[in-house]
């Protein structure tokens, strides 16, 4: 389903707790009927309660520009983790000539700071996560992991929540600045597992995940369980748009985590 199926329209109507297109009237395939499924890591299925990740990239920028530097006024969330390196340097003025050289080992850095501290990661599941993640299994389907952050740094956030193992496959950003071409990548993998043919939903808790989504032709559940609302969720005009995953089942029996 392409962004111009729907007919233009502002905050869609609710039904159940579950917003989407099919409260227009406009046609879809049931959230559960995929053969992939992708999900985004922070704010999609966990919160991290700790800063093991933000030290990580304050340490990266203090050794790419030889000063002390964080993310303030640095979009993080729905970027990936080149890219957030790149607009905190870029907005603190740093020529690229200096930093864009030694980027690769900024960002190796990092994953080698995040795995001396994973210790102290400290991951919460988010509501509905392990109950969706295994209906889906059950109906057969998929799983992906489609994310900003690196893949070693992913990884370890994956583990301490006990989800690593649920998942078939993973995009992540190694080599990537954009996240579109992370999800390019996610969908490659996915049609390589699953055949050319296969129907293909993603799950993220940010308009670029919704954006990117649209931008590689699939379809995408947006959930408000990060930093964005469903009204500015729902306004990137997802196929769904919930607050949180327990939603997908409102139309269904009750399912506890």
């Amino acid at each position: 389903m392409n962004e111009g199926d729907a007919p233009v329209v502002s905050v869609p109507a609710r039904n159940n707790g579950l917003a989407s297109r099919a409260a227009l009237g406009s046609p879809r395939r049931p959230w559960d009927d995929y053969d992939v499924c992708l999900f985004d890591i922070d704010g999609t299925l966990m919160l991290c309660k700790d800063a093991v990740h933000y030290h990580a990239f304050c340490a990266a920028l203090r050794m790419l520009s030889g000063r002390p530097l964080d993310l303030t006024g640095v979009t993080a969330h729905g970027n990936t983790d080149a890219g957030i390196l790149r607009d905190a340097l870029l907005l603190a003025g740093v020529p690229e000539s200096l930093w864009r050289p030694r980027i690769a080992e900024a960002l190796d850095g990092m994953c080698a700071f995040v795995w001396e501290q994973r210790k102290q990661i400290c991951g919460e599941v988010l509501p509905g996560v392990r109950s969706v993640l295994g209906h889906l299994r059950r109906r057969g389907v998929l799983l992906g992991v489609v994310t900003g952050n690196l893949e070693r740094i992913g990884r370890i956030k994956l583990e301490c929540c006990g989800l690593e193992e649920c998942f078939d496959f993973g995009a992540y950003s190694d080599g990537c600045e954009c996240r579109t071409e992370v999800f390019r990548n996610a969908v490659a993998q996915a049609r390589s597992l699953a055949g050319t043919q296969a129907t293909i939903c993603s799950v993220g808790d940010t308009p670029a995940d919704v954006k990117a989504a649209r931008e590689v032709g699939i379809d995408v559940i947006a959930v408000a369980t990060g930093i964005h609302s469903e009204e500015q969720l729902q306004a990137e005009r997802p196929d769904f748009c919930v607050a949180n995953l327990r939603q997908l089942f409102a139309s269904r029996a009750s399912v506890s985590d």
